[in-house]
């Protein structure tokens, strides 16, 4: 996914399958709160904390919900 895509998914609540640094593949709900230098910051819904994400290390992404705000 291009980094302008992100930008636009600021906000949203999107399903992602990503791969870890050592290889591991999880699948999370995350609500985007910002992008930078490759990389989305975001809240865990499933775990309900705050995650970094290397943006190249996500395999996969669906929009669940848009920000309504």
């Amino acid at each position: 996914m291009t980094m302008e895509k992100w930008f636009s998914l600021v906000g949203c609540v999107v399903d992602v399958i990503y791969m870890s640094k050592k290889g591991k593949f999880t699948k999370r709900r995350i609500r985007v709160l910002s992008v930078r230098d490759g990389y989305v910051r975001a809240f865990c819904i499933d775990s309900g904390a705050q995650r970094v994400f290397l943006a190249a290390n996500v395999l996969a992404a669906e929009l669940v919900s848009r920000n309504v705000s």
